[in-house]
């Protein structure tokens, strides 16, 4: 269903190194390598992106960072498929992958990684993806990303590397090229769509409200937020939900629940819930004005990072295995679905 595809911009040696490290790893890259060879000791992480379910297809990305005696050395970008219940690894990463998103629109995912961006889009004679670079500006680094609704806007956060301040940067699948706005974004916060022409940017001790018009984007209003606030996850009914320092999730000015520990990975919202894992022994829903369901239990840890193909579904990984989160008849289940080491 993929083809691997090398991008890199950099020396040939480095691609010789990451396919060399490929080989080691006993993974396939559109060919069938050999799985006789030895396996070093190495351990992994796994992570999740907020965007990265497709549900035409039904396919959900991960990247995979692999250590070797404590050592990083390498990230990988997979895909689990629910259909056959297989993952398969796509190709190393050189930077890794910071954020991937897919578009609902059309088969396309973008990948940030480093000062890169890249898109991959289907075949035409083929399920094989192929991976170009986008167009973007020089000196600037790439991390979250977000497509709105329809999947014809992607949002990103820009970081330049000479000022050292973030923007807003806007892709449109049309014009298929990466416009770095004026508009400022705190460091590593995702930009938040409310709908298909507008999304909530937060800035300092407020968030502001940006459409996006014909001719430029605009903001359009501010909401004061606390400010510390470290974390913003979006707006519902005109409330902001926060992380704030002291480890407290607020939805307006009410306290939703507090965290065992500081974990940006411990939420995350769908169209219709506020999912969030405050301890190694708890998963708890809330509704949009902050009505709790009865409490899951999880077997450890849970790191969210993706929505599933409706509101009612999220995923998130407990060690290397995968697990799906969804609410039936008003309860909170929880469902593994598969063990990514396995593959």
């Amino acid at each position: 269903m993929y083809k691997r595809v090398f991008r890199s911009q950099k020396h040939i040696y480095n691609r010789i190194r990451a396919f060399f490290l490929a080989i080691c790893l006993c993974v396939l890259f559109g060919t069938v390598m050999s799985t006789s060879c030895e396996k070093p000791t190495k351990s992994y992480t796994y992570r999740l992106a907020r965007g990265g379910y497709y549900r035409n297809l039904g396919v959900l990305l991960f990247a995979v960072d692999t250590y070797i005696d404590g050592e990083f050395k390498c990230a990988l970008l997979a895909a689990y498929e629910e259909e056959s219940g297989t993952a398969k690894y796509l190709y190393p990463m050189d930077p890794g992958p910071f954020d991937f998103a897919w578009s609902q629109k059309e088969d396309i995912f973008i990948v940030t990684h480093g000062s890169q961006m890249s898109v991959f889009e289907k075949s035409n004679s083929s399920d094989d993806f192929t991976g170009t670079s986008v167009q973007c500006p020089i000196n600037f680094l790439y991390t979250f990303c977000a497509w709105n609704p329809n999947g014809d806007w992607l949002a990103v956060n820009c970081y330049n590397l000479e000022s050292t301040d973030c923007h807003l940067g806007l892709y449109n699948i049309q014009g298929k090229q990466l416009v770095v706005t004026n508009i400022a974004i705190e460091f590593a916060q995702a930009p938040v769509w409310q709908d298909n022409n507008s999304l909530f940017i937060p800035q300092n001790d407020s968030v502001v409200e940006v459409r996006i018009d014909s001719v430029k984007p605009q903001v359009v209003r501010r909401i004061s937020i606390d400010k510390d606030a470290p974390q913003f996850y979006g707006v519902f009914n005109e409330q902001p939900l926060i992380h704030q320092k002291d480890r407290k999730i607020k939805l307006g000015s009410k306290t939703l629940v507090e965290l065992d520990r500081h974990r940006k990975d411990a939420l995350i919202t769908t169209d219709k819930w506020i999912f969030v894992a405050p301890s190694s022994k708890n998963i708890v829903v809330f509704d949009h004005n902050g009505l709790e369901l009865p409490r899951a239990k999880p077997t450890g840890w849970i790191k969210f990072g993706s929505i599933g193909a409706n509101p009612n579904r999220v995923y998130g990984i407990i060690g290397s295995t995968l697990v799906s989160v969804f609410i039936e008849n008003r309860n909170v289940n929880i469902e593994e679905v598969a063990d990514l080491a396995s593959f």
